[in-house]
């Protein structure tokens, strides 16, 4: 189901947005700060008994380094089936497998 769910097109939008054109012609578009929100890492998803740390900023130097938590510093493939992103506070645990990012379009 995965090749069925591989992407036609990735291409960023002129306001830095993620375009994804899915093989039956649905045109899913995401914001840096939306695809931060919904990190699947098991840190921001709290998927090892703890609270969730996504935008959890609770340090004042924390609060001054928010805006680099939704900068999109590098985006590399994991392998045929995800994408990874580095972000702006270094941040990159999250791969963000096709069909996930197709649910959440």
């Amino acid at each position: 189901m995965t090749d069925e769910l591989e992407p036609v097109d990735l291409a960023w939008t002129d306001n830095g947005h993620m375009a994804i054109e899915w093989p039956d012609g649905r045109k899913s578009t995401y914001s840096p700060e939306f695809l931060r929100s919904i990190c699947p890492c098991a840190e921001c998803q709290g998927t090892h008994g703890t609270v969730p740390k996504a935008f959890k900023i609770v340090t004042s130097r924390q609060v001054q380094t928010a805006d680099k938590q939704t900068q999109i510093r590098q985006v590399k493939p994991v392998g045929t089936y995800a994408i990874a992103f580095t972000w702006g506070d270094g941040h990159d645990h999250g791969i963000y497998t096709w069909p996930f990012l197709r649910s959440h379009g």
